[in-house]
């Protein structure tokens, strides 16, 4: 039986990650050595560790993940995992094993892994970045014209703020709409009225449902544009919920489905105001 890839974690993001850890964790093939929030401290972890693979962050405080390997004489295996596909370049110039850009599909992670086993002895350079994973798409689109989606959410056109659907039944005039998040290279099909909040977390905004919660990269901008304004208010600078979820109001928190979120004292007032107007 062939021993596993010792694999290091460097990412400063702690949703990020959680995400690769637990992607380690399910494949077999895989042997998690430990995570570094920094380039700093995984130099550190490489000199008393014997790693054949690093997930690695691009940007860092002190030190970026491209710094990093260009400070190694050997190298292991690199898949560059980052938020953005300006590094493209210079990944394949490194030898990357592949590029993958946030947030990050289990299925997408398992093709980097399947060409970091194809390589001779784990080793960095049989092949450049995986084309296929930089795609410029954002987070958050409809099902018609994803494939044209612009490179960054933050030049993009204003989006619809009317998301694909159509008027809803039983009373909510939204219960038929979906937003179509993008998780890694899918689009996941989201009713509105499934979602209770948005939380914004680092890279990412986490897209919470009754039934768990979808990953995208997009901005907080860019989802309040895709949700209807009648539905969803901003309570938080890292919070948008859904009116209609809201179980209580205690001074500075909300409740939703067993969760206190935060109110930014700015908010307050323009909560209470769509409160009131129920």
């Amino acid at each position: 039986m062939e021993s596993p890839i010792r694999t290091l974690i460097v990412d400063d993001e702690p949703t990020a990650q959680e995400v690769l850890a637990e992607y380690v964790g399910r494949h077999a093939g895989l042997e998690a050595v430990g995570t570094c929030g920094s380039a700093v401290e995984a130099a550190n972890t490489l000199r008393d560790e014997a790693v054949d693979l690093l997930l690695l962050d691009v940007e860092m405080p002190e030190m970026s993940g491209l710094e990093l390997v260009k400070t190694m004489e050997a190298p292991p295996a690199v898949v560059l995992v980052t938020a953005s596909e300006e590094y493209a370049v210079e990944a394949f110039e490194l030898a990357a094993v592949d590029y993958l850009v946030k947030p990050v599909r289990y299925a997408r992670f398992l093709e980097a892994i399947n060409r970091v086993e194809g390589q001779s002895g784990g080793a960095v350079g049989a092949s450049g970045p995986g084309d296929e994973s930089i795609d410029g798409r954002d987070g958050l689109g409809s099902d018609e014209g994803a494939e044209n989606a612009p490179a960054d959410p933050a030049d993009a056109d204003p989006a619809d703020p009317d998301p694909v659907g159509t008027s809803g039944q039983d009373g909510d005039p939204w219960a038929d709409e979906v937003l179509f998040v993008r998780e890694g290279d899918d689009l996941v099909r989201v009713r509105l009225a499934d979602i209770q909040y948005v939380e914004a977390k680092g890279d990412y905004m986490l897209v919470h449902t009754a039934s768990g919660r979808h990953m995208v990269h997009a901005t907080m901008k860019k989802i309040e544009e895709r949700l209807p304004a009648g539905a969803f208010v901003r309570v938080h600078r890292s919070y948008l919920v859904r009116i209609d979820q809201v179980e209580r109001i205690e001074g500075d928190r909300l409740l939703i489905g067993g969760t206190q979120i935060p109110v930014g004292p700015t908010y307050r007032e323009t909560l209470l105001e769509r409160i009131r107007s129920l």
